[in-house]
Parts: structure tokens; sequence; C-alpha cells
């Protein structure tokens, strides 16, 4: 398969699940009628919804804003005793107060008066956007109230009413998403932290971590934790740290992935000073002012979540130079993951794509976890075929040097037979030990050469020994000491006797015996 086909077949796989995961939208309700009204009032006012003048705009999303929003909704009296769902689209804004007008009182009360506000708001369902289950009765009119502050924080309070049992089915939906989402990322990890045990490659260890904080980041940001004991303050101070915490662990392996700290020292170099600024400072601001710090949190998240972003490509293009392989498939999984937040971003504004706006998010972030576990996968098999290349080579290269080194072992065992006999071959005794080390060093040779060759002379035995040795004619002149062209002669006429013609080897047949 092609690297052009792989992912072209990656794309089309995303393309199928984005539209079975974000087939989810908001029924609207249309058999009852009704009214919505608005306010927005700037930070301070202490206006109560008497002193309001409420306004038919419905469209809420308000970016960061400081500041209060009344939501007011009058029903007709229907037919029977009926119940509807308001739905806001807020993900981590708890700040909503819910009310009821008493028509014996002729004022709004709280639905739900015994509520801990610093736990948790009037919302009818611990779901992850504000819900009101809202009565509808058949002999009067009903009308509500939802109050809902933000400190700075971005606001998407724009209501829509549904009828209970498509909020069921969103809470289903959204149930399954979750499973999925949530289901996959651990399959993910569990790949990831079984090929780290079984490779061993330090990459799985920042790839893992990434994973684990990028998960938590998600749990934070969607509500998770509240209703578990935790105070607003709490939860969304521990969300800004998981989202540094991804942040951190985002650029680390990215840096580790295209090998940054090798290719561009002074550029890492920079890029750990940017960590220490970006995520350092605003920590240690979040710490000194606890109580006051997470309303501007809020946008300075956003700025410095965007900062990295285009640090991340930064790092990726300037990688492309020495790492062009390693760039090509970090870009594909980040560009895939960040063309999917923008998608989000776009849709928490306009309401123009199917499903949740922050589901975009999640998907993007799952095929970015695939598509990096498949690239790294790729990545290492290929650094282990490299490493097994290049171990095989070592070993052949080891097999030679001590091929080498016994050749050169007999040739220094030779030249100190050939000190015994120096002169000549006259004396028996020392023939016999020339034949017994020889033997030693390489069985039967000199019997089997005399028996196919018996008229050679003892000199003509003792220079075809060197030969087979290995012996150069320099050498061979050395040890015999006679002239090169003298160890020449010799071995012409020993071919002779022989009857070797000149296609045959003379140190290859002599090797053969």
């Amino acid at each position: 398969m092609t690297f052009n086909k792989l992912i072209l077949k990656y794309y089309l796989c995303l393309l199928v699940v984005v539209s079975v995961m974000t087939s989810c939208q908001n029924s609207n309700l249309t058999q009852v009628k009704y009214s919505i009204q608005t306010a927005v009032l700037e930070e301070n006012s202490q206006a109560w919804h008497n002193d309001i003048k409420f306004v038919d705009d419905q469209n809420l999303d308000l970016g960061f804003f400081k500041g209060k929003v009344w939501i007011k909704v009058d029903f007709e009296k229907t037919e029977k005793l009926s119940r509807v769902v308001l739905l806001c689209n807020d993900l981590i804004n708890r700040n909503y107060r819910f009310y009821k007008w008493d028509s014996n009182a002729q004022r709004y009360s709280y639905l739900k008066p015994d509520v801990d506000t610093a736990y948790q708001d009037h919302r009818s369902v611990n779901f992850s956007k504000p819900n009101f289950v809202l009565e509808l009765s058949p002999t009067a009119n009903s009308k509500y109230l939802i109050s809902t502050s933000s400190d700075g924080r971005i606001l998407q309070a724009t209501p829509s009413i549904i009828t209970e049992e498509s909020f069921s089915e969103i809470q289903h939906q959204t149930l399954v998403f979750d499973t999925i989402f949530y289901g996959a990322i651990f399959i993910i990890l569990i790949i990831n932290l079984f090929y780290s045990r079984l490779i061993k490659n330090s990459i799985y260890f920042y790839y893992c971590i990434y994973i684990v904080f990028g998960c938590l980041m998600y749990l934070f940001v969607e509500g998770r934790l509240y209703g578990i004991g935790l105070t607003h303050l709490v939860v969304d101070h521990f969300m800004f740290i998981a989202i540094r915490l991804w942040i951190l662990t985002s650029i680390l392996f990215c840096t580790r992935f295209l090998e940054t700290k090798i290719t561009n020292p002074k550029f890492y170099r920079f890029i750990k000073m940017m960590l220490f600024l970006t995520l350092g400072v605003p920590t240690v601001y979040q710490l000194v002012y606890y109580y006051s710090s997470v309303g501007n949190l809020h946008m300075l998240e956003n700025i410095f979540g965007f900062i990295w972003i285009i640090l991340a490509f930064t790092i990726v293009f300037i990688a492309l130079k020495k790492r062009k392989q390693k760039s090509t498939y970090y870009l594909i999984s980040y560009s895939v993951f960040v063309l999917f937040v923008t998608l989000g971003l776009v849709d928490s504004h306009t309401t123009i794509l199917p499903g949740d706006p922050f589901s975009y998010f999640k998907i993007g972030t799952i095929f970015e976890f695939i598509g990096f576990t498949y690239f790294i996968s790729i990545l290492v098999k290929k650094k282990l075929i490299v490493s097994q290349n290049l171990e095989n080579e070592l070993q052949m290269k080891q097999l030679e040097l001590d091929k080498i080194n016994n050749e050169n072992a007999k040739k220094i065992e030779f030249a100190g037979i050939f000190k015994l006999i120096e002169n000549s071959l006259n004396n028996e005794s020392e023939w016999d030990q020339f034949k017994n080390k020889l033997s030693d060093l390489s069985p039967n040779f000199l019997e089997s050469l005399v028996n196919m060759h018996n008229d050679l002379t003892k000199s003509e035995v003792r220079l075809l020994t060197l030969i087979r040795v290995g012996y150069s004619q320099k050498e061979i002149a050395e040890v015999l000491k006679i002239a090169p062209d003298s160890v020449k002669k010799a071995r012409s006429r020993a071919r002779k006797k022989m009857k070797l013609n000149g296609t045959i080897n003379l140190k290859d047949y002599l090797k053969a015996i």
C-alpha cells in the first residue's frame, strides 16, 4: 500500500466517523407556543429582573464575558400538563439559577431553594450542559426565569426548548459518544503501554503521558468532576492545571518525536524558555491570586493555547529540513486535530454544523491519537530494522575479523615453525617437529600434498605450506630469506610439477587439499 493510499483511507475513515458521531442534533419544540426574551448586564450590575429591559434577541454566545445574563421564558397554557426542557450550550459555567413565577405571591422564586450553589447550580440533571425541566400548566400561562453570570470565561447561554424525549435521546447519544471516546483512548493507551514494555523506546513514555493528560483535560473541561464534593473554584483551578499539563506533555512529545534537541539545540532551548514563561508564570499567578484569578485565566489560557498551536506548527516546519518523514507524519496527525478544533470553535459561535460543537474537539483528538500511534509504530519498526541490519553487519564484520585474526595467528605459528628450519630440513627431528605442528594447525595437509605430488622437494613443500597459510610473496621472501623473484620462480616450478594450468588459483587449490 502506497503512502498516498494510506492517507486517503485514513481521511475516508475519519469522514465516516464524523458523520456518525455528529448526527445528533437538538430537536426544537414546535407544538408548544412560547416566547424567549433576554437581557445582558455589564459587570457589577445589581439590577433585578423588574428593572431590566428584556429584548427578543436569543443569541447569548458572548465570548469572554464579565457580567450577568437573564433569560425569560413565557409559555401559553397547554391542553394538558406537559414537560419540556430548556437547554443551554455552556460547558464549564455552573452559575445558573432557575426561577419559576409564583402566581399567588406574584413574584419569581427559586425552584430549588436548598441547592448549595458553591457545589452545583439549579440544573435539573447533572449533565454537561445547563438544563431545566419545565412543567407547562393547562390552566394558566407558565413563566420561568433563568440567570447566569460570568467572571470572564466564554459564555454560551443561548437557550433552546426541546421535548423531554429529545433531551433523553441527547443524553443517550452523549453517553454512547463518550463511551466510544474514552473507550478508544483507553485502548490506544493500552496499545502504547504494551509497545512501551515490549520495545522499551522512550518515545512511548512521552506519548502515553500526553494521552493521559489529554484525557484528564477533557474530564475537567466537560465538568465531569462537578457534584463529587468539590467546589466550583477548586474544579476550575484543577482544570487549568490539567490544561497546562496537557500542553506541556504535547510539546515534550512533539520535540521528542521530531528530535528537536538533536537537530536544533538553540531552538530547543527557546522552547524550554517559552514553556517556563507560558506555563510557569500563569501557575504562579493562579496560586498567588487563588480566589480572584479564575476569570482572567480563561482568556489567558485561550491566548496561550493559540500560541502553542502556532509554535507546534513552527517546530514541525523547522524539523522538515532534517527530519522530513517524521515531520510529515506529525503534521498529518496534528493538522487533523487542529482542523476539528477549528470546526468546533466556529460551530460554537455559528451553530451551522451538525452535532455538539465540543464533539469536534473529541473527534480530532481521537484521530490525532490514532494517527500518532500508527506513525510511531512505523518509525519504531524502521528503527528496529535498521538496528537489526547494523547488528547483522557488525556480526559479519566480527566473523571476518576473527577469520583474519585466525589466519594471522596461523602465520605467527608457521613463522615459529620455519624458525626451526631456517637453514634446511636435513635434520630428521626438526622435520618431524615441523610436520607435527603443521598437522595441529592444518590436519592432513602435508600428508595429502605429498601423496598427491610425491616429486616435490622439501623446499617446495615449505614454499607451498607458506602459500597455503596465506603469506604473500614478499612475506615468504622474508621468512625464507630469499629474493622475491626467487619466490616467484620457485612458485612457477612447483606449479609445473603439480601440473596446474593457468586458470587454477594456487592458494585455493592448496586450501582444498
